[in-house]
């Protein structure tokens, strides 16, 4: 449902998200097919993917992109990740700086983008 982007409206993300927790309530994840390891930190990361390629398609003239800063050493990672804050932010910050007319609508992977 969610990779169609040229018919991928706000409220199909949202139905998308309350058959998630929908099911999460009924304790029916794994029979219905929803990501076992880790599924809500899944879902959200799709989400916000489909969410920022709609967000691009609709306003064109911004710069809306995504990004993984990597793996960072931080509360959620219990600090074992190899990178530090300071690592982590340069991708975050590279985005933020891109000059008009740059990508729109990607995912990066620290500096690299995928479609």
């Amino acid at each position: 449902m969610l990779n169609d982007i040229g018919n991928l409206t706000e409220e199909k993300i949202d139905q998308v998200l309350n058959k998630y927790l929908k099911d999460f309530k009924e304790g029916s994840l794994s029979s219905k097919g929803w990501p076992s390891y880790w599924g809500a930190y899944c879902v959200s990361k799709a989400t916000v993917t489909v969410y920022t390629r709609l967000l691009a398609k609709r306003h064109p003239k911004m710069l809306i992109n995504f990004v993984c800063p990597g793996w960072v050493s931080i509360d959620l990672s219990n600090h074992s990740g190899p990178l530090s804050t300071e690592q982590g932010a340069r991708s975050p910050v590279r985005l933020a700086l891109l000059p008009n007319g740059g990508p729109l609508g990607l995912f990066f992977d620290q500096v690299q983008a995928s479609s």
